[in-house]
């Protein structure tokens, strides 16, 4: 049957380029998007500047991103080629390189250099369909903007040797998936060039069984559609919890041969499928409660019993650790898999119990859990100990008052205190984090590429190739007379600190307990992210000695010192002196050495505070404040939670100003705005 979709029918390929056209096999199965990108391109191929030649197909691994490349190559008979990126690419990567050749000749050694092209310029200029592969992993803006000139309609390319201009045939599809480590958000310039794109999700059932039965041979619908809505839980599961694991067509395939060659079916479900996607205890059994939820594990216990010729007998659950459970732990159907997290006990040298000597330990560690490990300290270790945050107490109090000096506040009374906590808090903190886990693991896991530079300005020289020729060098004999470009660090660039409002009115309509929350999120993400962090609260006239009460929850001069758990103890007091803390906070942001500096106000009124810290007074300070130390780096945004939302915009500007209505998407809100500056 004549391909409907061929591009160029009256194009004469050599024989290696017909070898490079791709060859659908009998398992594959036409997908929506297939065709859709097809028609798109074919209607579009004559239309001059409104011709799509550049495609973009984002989604998880697993999902045919690379197979309906493939597929491409042979609906257009084009033929198919790939590069697959990664962090430390340079320009000679994508344009290619000069490398020494050596000739013997009558017995004498010469030496000549030779361009090698790249495998995306020989596509570029011969008309070829090219995939990248991965290009979000690529940790070099510059290396980027290279691409960029690729994908011009009319583009040319400057190579060492000549210049080439892009075939009219050449199309790019750019595959990439979505959030995963090692994995920035798409260049902004790249992506602008893509003309079309494809969201990439795992196919629907019906889809996911006739590829299967065409690629195992499997017979039985009913089976391959019990394991596809297995797949398809897991999955979902995987990513409203932010497992990294993917459940995607590859497992499933060797889940499907596995059974075929007489695995047991739940056997292999943890070989082929569970354990590809993760082998930690609490993440299989969020993932076991997800299919028992749904009876997926009583279908394929039901199916395995069928095909062993055996009554099915009692459901057994296998745990991570090797184990069997035969009863089912009471699940409330009302949670949905995404909060309902389950502590696995498994770990060994620690208890999640009180302990009877929380009086005289310190936590140096945690279980995989967030439950804290508590070693007892001596009697002269505690002394030490007791000593070193007495110290540190004077310390932050010092350089409180040197921080406000010159200003309105130089003469209020004020006292930083730092903060114990009791069992009740350490526990309360514990669910806390429970509670908030998924998001913060899905936000740490997008976060991580994101904190390292992405240029470099460093060169190591002595290569045998690169993309910088130094002509001083050709006196050497050993023909290294490059240099290239290194990889850039991967320091966090940048530092936070959180200011909450500890006043009396934070009370009301469970503003503080949100506070808590989005506290507690905060300090888990910059830790997991190894982010400095402040965390601080203040309230004003706790008494009329203590004009000004700041409270250090979380200080990155000491962390060993930081107790987190005190964060579950924020307690609304009195009246604010907002100006005040800000200015101190700031002025320790402004000591760190971070590139991007973010101080972060949660507060749900106006500033006041006795006896004339109100009104234009107080609102005036504040505006001096963030003008002042945003001409120093700092930048600021305000949370607002209370009534007083018209007056904190106003003193913070628009375009620093976080209109929070909703107060149960507080944490999650501060911590993608954290994200968002990375």
């Amino acid at each position: 049957m004549e391909n409907e979709w061929l591009l160029s029918p009256d194009r004469r390929l050599t024989e290696e380029e017909q070898s490079l056209i791709w060859k659908k096999p009998a398992s594959h199965v036409e997908s929506d998007a297939e065709r859709r990108i097809c028609a798109a391109v074919k209607s579009n191929w004559k239309r001059g500047e409104m011709k799509l030649t550049n495609i973009l197909l984002e989604g998880d691994a697993g999902s045919g991103k690379t197979q309906l490349a493939k597929a491409l190559s042979a609906d257009f008979g084009l033929p198919y080629t790939k590069i697959t990126c990664f962090a430390d690419m340079d320009k000679s990567d994508i344009l290619g390189s000069i490398l020494p050749v050596s000739n013997d000749k009558d017995g004498e050694q010469s030496i000549k250099y030779q361009y090698y092209p790249s495998e995306i310029i020989r596509a570029y200029e011969n008309g070829w369909l090219l995939e990248i592969q991965e290009p979000t992993v690529i940790r070099d803006a510059a290396v980027l903007m290279a691409l960029n000139s690729a994908l011009e309609a009319d583009g040319s390319i400057n190579l060492p040797t000549r210049i080439v201009h892009r075939h009219p045939d050449f199309i790019v599809i750019i595959t990439t998936n979505r959030g995963y480590n090692g994995c920035r958000p798409l260049n902004e310039a790249l992506r602008d060039r893509i003309q079309h794109a494809e969201k990439m999700d795992l196919p629907p059932v019906s889809v996911m069984v006739e590829r299967a039965e065409y690629k195992t041979g499997c017979k039985d619908i009913k089976l391959l559609q019990t394991l596809a809505h297995v797949i398809l839980s897991l999955d979902k599961t995987a990513k409203a919890n932010a497992v990294k694991g993917v459940a995607g067509m590859r497992s499933y395939f060797y889940w499907v041969d596995a059974i075929l060659q007489g695995t047991d079916i739940l056997d292999s479900l943890y070989h082929k499928v569970i354990y590809k996607m993760t082998t930690d205890s609490e993440e299989i059994a969020l993932l076991e409660q997800a299919l028992r939820q749904q009876d997926l594990f009583s279908e394929l216990a039901s199916i395995s019993a069928f095909h062993k010729g055996k009554p099915n007998g009692e459901e057994l659950e296998l745990r991570a650790d090797g184990s069997f459970e035969t009863e089912q732990p009471e699940v409330n159907e009302d949670t949905p898999p995404a909060v309902a997290l389950k502590r696995i006990a498994d770990s060994e040298g620690h208890s999640d119990m009180p302990s009877e000597t929380t009086a005289q330990t310190e936590r140096q560690e945690t279980g995989e859990d967030g439950t804290p490990i508590y070693h007892e300290l001596t009697p002269d270790e505690q002394k030490q100990l007791d000593e070193e945050k007495r110290s540190f107490r004077k310390h932050l109090n010092s350089e409180a008052r040197e921080a406000v000096k010159g200003s309105m506040h130089e003469k209020v009374g004020m006292i930083v205190h730092r903060p114990e906590t009791t069992e009740a808090q350490r526990q309360a903190y514990r669910e806390t984090v429970q509670k908030l886990r998924p998001v913060i693991r899905e936000l740490s896991r997008k976060a991580q590429p994101l904190l390292e530079y992405e240029a470099s300005a460093s060169f190591s020289g002595n290569r045998v190739y690169g993309t910088m020729f130094h002509a001083q060098k050709t006196a050497s004999p050993d023909f290294r007379y490059f240099s290239r470009k290194n990889p850039p660090e991967e320091t966090p660039s940048i530092a936070v600190a959180l200011r909450i409002d500890q006043s009396a009115s934070m009370n009301a309509f469970g503003r503080l307990e949100a506070a808590k929350q989005a506290a507690v999120a905060v300090y888990e993400f910059c830790k997991s992210c190894d982010i400095p962090v402040l965390i601080y609260g203040d309230t004003a006239d706790r008494s009329p000695k203590e004009k000004m009460s700041l409270y250090a929850y979380i200080d990155w001069e000491k962390p060993k010192l930081n107790e987190e758990a005190a964060l579950m103890g924020i307690e609304s007091i009195s009246n604010n002196r907002d100006g005040m803390a800000l200015r101190i906070l700031a002025e320790k942001l402004v000591k760190a050495s971070q590139t991007t500096k973010l101080l972060i106000s949660i507060s749900d009124g106006q500033p006041k505070a006795v006896p004339d810290y109100a009104g234009e007074l107080a609102n005036g300070d504040m505006r001096q404040i963030i003008q002042e130390y945003s001409r120093k780096g700092i930048l600021f945004l305000a949370a607002a939670i209370g009534q007083d939302k018209e007056t904190i915009c106003d003193i913070y500007g628009q375009e620093r100003f976080l209109d929070i209505t909703d107060l149960k998407q507080l944490p999650v809100r501060l911590v993608q705005t954290i994200a968002r500056y990375l």
